[in-house]
């Protein structure tokens, strides 16, 4: 109620702009802000943005928190989900498709789902209908992207999903969305947000400057490249070039030297950098080879000048010169941004302010310190009111380090206390495991750790590891024997399932990583052990983790690693009690939260009893 009755208050408030408000989980804060706002909009005539920070958190809100506050305010205001166009399938990739082409998951193995009848069925287009891991092939198939829609000369556009969403947004009351695709369009150079807003509601504000940096990283990648100049996408042009008396077997010969410099540059590349490591000290010779690749795609670039002026200029008529002058200029632009990207990567002239390192088969660079572009993002946009929300804002009820990593400056802040009688209803494991994180035994110990926990538990166990590589090996040893209890892994099923299934199974084991530290809501005996693996602190050779240390000195590890990791580690341990009546243990597998007393980090989550064990093998 005080929540709700501050956010009222400040909405009153004509001189405050923003609020920042920490609550702990499993209190309703969603519900604290929301009835409110969405009262107060319908008053004022204001329409609300609801920013969160993923797609599952997106439709919690749409399929349950939203249709039940129609409910509870008996008002029908409408509402609706933005995606990023990715998330939607384009028809016109569809269409070409033939039933050879596809592979749909089914419930029960055998033949999914009819791929063309549900497109021709579908509402939304919105391909987690179909139920696809994230890894699944059709998802490069048929998704919607910018490198592939055809915008106005598309035999599709009047069906289009994408715009048909867009359109559909431009009249709900609430628009859901995330972070990524918010500061992606503010700051990626599509102008502002495509659906105009009032209010700002920030759910999860602590990821903002994770969103921020993903949304500006910068990727100069060999595949993408590839995938640019190779024969089959150029050869889509041949009938344009003819009609235009061009030499088409020309253009693919300069593409072709392009492919070749791109291969060197990265065959270079490899020799000086591993992956994972940063590139600020590179070679003359790799900015050489670089310069070269630039050289040879601002060739190519210049044969297709001709045919880019006579579009721009409105030259080609309806028909299939239209379409397929339209395909050459996306083509060109996305190869002048492939350009862009290769020469930003290259120069590392923004070190440490940005960073730059080499990933899988690519360059890539992100902004270190984010504070600045989120301002600029939320003034661009310049709502009326924002209220940032999260049960991680605050050290000790101090927002001064939020304030620092995003740039924001609250007019009013409230931090709620608990109603749970946590120190009673918890319980905190910290197991020593009696081995360093980069030792050899190290993944099978925790994997034997975690098994006999969650055996002993009877399951109904949340476990989230640091790594995919431990995530992996964990889910294979808890599958290597029967057990009385279904184990589930993340990656095996879209995010969305995965949850559904553990809610549903209550004796259940989620394996899962960083991405579960928020939007599991499990109350009651469905979840009464979440296992941590260790404290979150970044991999101190992490590329941003060096350039933010460069940048901050000696106490970067106080200033900012710290800090980051006692947020983390709240977010993680407030999965296991979400309601008056919850019981159950965390264990930590990390015997530093007791032993480092100066880190305080017992003093940064939630009052209660803790137990120290210590593992010898």
């Amino acid at each position: 109620m005080k929540f709700t009755l501050a956010v009222d208050e400040f909405l009153q408030a004509p001189l405050e702009r923003v609020m920042a408000a920490e609550a702990p989980p499993g209190v309703g804060k969603t519900f604290a802000v929301l009835i409110p706002a969405i009262l107060r909009a319908e008053e004022e005539g204001k329409r609300i943005l609801f920013l969160t920070a993923s797609i599952a958190l997106q439709e919690q809100l749409i399929e349950k928190d939203l249709p039940a506050l129609v409910s509870i305010l008996g008002w029908p205001f409408s509402y609706g989900i933005l995606k990023g166009r990715n998330n939607y399938v384009c028809l016109r990739k569809a269409a070409a498709l033939s039933d050879g082409d596809l592979w749909l998951p089914s419930e029960k193995g055998g033949s999914g789902p009819d791929f063309h009848r549900w497109v021709e069925e579908t509402d939304s287009g919105d391909m987690a209908e179909l139920s696809l891991t994230p890894s699944h092939p059709l998802w490069g198939q048929i998704s919607a992207t910018a490198r592939s829609c055809l915008a106005m000369v598309c035999p599709f556009r009047e069906r289009c999903f994408v715009t048909r969403t867009l359109r559909h947004a431009q009249d709900w009351d609430v628009v859901v969305a995330n972070y990524h695709l918010f500061f992606s369009h503010v700051l990626g150079g599509r102008g502002s947000f495509p659906v105009p807003f009032d209010w700002l509601i920030c759910d999860e504000a602590h990821r903002m400057p994770d969103a921020v940096r993903n949304a500006s990283t910068v990727e100069f990648s060999a595949e993408n490249g590839a995938q640019l100049l190779r024969p089959r996408t150029l050869a889509a042009f041949d009938p344009l070039f003819v009609s235009r008396g061009m030499d088409g077997a020309a253009f693919r010969e300069r593409a072709e030297e392009c492919r070749g410099a791109l291969d060197s540059l990265f065959a270079l590349l490899e020799l000086h950098c591993r992956q994972g490591e940063g590139i600020v000290k590179r070679s003359e010779e790799v900015y050489h080879k670089g310069e070269e690749l630039l050289s040879k795609v601002d060739a190519l670039l210049s044969q297709i000048r001709g045919i880019e002026d006579h579009f721009m200029a409105g030259g080609f008529e309806n028909g299939s010169a239209l379409g397929e002058a339209a395909a050459l200029v996306k083509w060109a632009d996305e190869l002048r941004e492939f350009r862009s990207a290769a020469l930003w990567c290259l120069e590392v002239e923004h070190y440490p302010s940005w960073d730059y390192w080499r990933g899988a088969n690519a360059l890539m660079s992100a902004p270190v310190i984010c504070s600045d572009i989120v301002q600029k993002a939320l003034a661009a946009e310049a709502p009326e009111k924002s209220v940032m929300i999260s049960a991680t804002l605050s050290i000790a009820g101090d927002f001064t380090f939020w304030s620092r990593e995003t740039g924001v400056e609250p007019d009013r802040t409230l931090v709620a206390e608990s109603p749970f009688d946590v120190e009673n209803q918890m319980e905190f494991l910290v197991v020593d495991v009696g081995i360093a994180v980069a030792s050899e035994g190290y993944d099978g110990r925790i994997c034997r750790i975690v098994e006999r926990l969650c055996d002993e538990n009877g399951g109904r166990s949340l476990v989230l590891l640091s790594s995919m590589r431990l995530l992996r090996a964990a889910g294979a040893r808890m599958r290597k024997q029967e057990r009385k209890y279904e184990v589930l892994v993340q990656g095996e099923l879209p995010q969305r399932e995965l949850l559904s299934r553990f809610r549903e199974d209550e004796t259940s084991v989620l394996i899962g990583s960083v991405s579960f530290r928020e939007g599991v809501d499990i109350p009651g005996d469905g979840l009464t052990q979440v296992i941590i693996d260790r404290i979150p602190f970044p991999h101190p050779l992490d590329p941003l983790v060096q350039a933010r240390n460069a940048l901050e000195g000696q106490k970067a590890f106080v200033k900012v690693t710290l800090p980051n990791a006692k947020m983390f580690l709240r977010q993680a341990v407030g999965r296991l009690i979400r309601s008056g009546t919850d019981h159950g243990r965390v264990v930590l597998l990390d015997g530093r939260v007791l032993d480092r007393r100066e880190w305080k980090i017992p003093e940064s989550l939630p009052a209660c009893k803790y137990r120290r064990l210590s593992v010898r093998e």
